[in-house]
């Protein structure tokens, strides 16, 4: 990004892509440890990883589950705000793509 983006622009994020919470936060996690010299808040757009989780507690119940809504979403943005300092160390693949041979935890080569 040094050579790219201007460090004017205090923040990058990316689109998540429907990636789940938990890929989504081992990726960003793993951007974050590499980006060592660059002033920027580097993130994604969070929608669809903190929403569906939520919507999914209420399905088939017929009625919005409130406090078990509210406890994952604070759980979710624990998650999220580790990564976005790049302090989030989720599970052995996490965030690894498939097929893409022996899966290792991303960041722990500096890739």
């Amino acid at each position: 990004l040094e050579q790219t983006f201007p460090v004017a622009m205090k923040t990058a994020n990316y689109l998540s892509g429907g990636q789940s919470l938990k890929d989504a936060t081992a990726r960003l996690s793993a951007i974050n440890r590499c980006n060592k010299r660059g002033p920027w808040n580097l993130s994604f757009s969070w929608s669809a990883a903190l929403q569906l989780p939520l919507l999914e507690l209420c399905r088939g119940k017929g009625e919005l589950q409130l406090d078990a809504m509210s406890a994952l979403y604070i759980e979710e943005l624990t998650i999220a705000s580790a990564a976005s300092k790049g302090e989030w160390n989720g599970k052995e693949g996490d965030g690894c793509h498939e097929g893409a041979g022996k899966k290792r935890k991303l960041g722990d080569d500096g890739r």
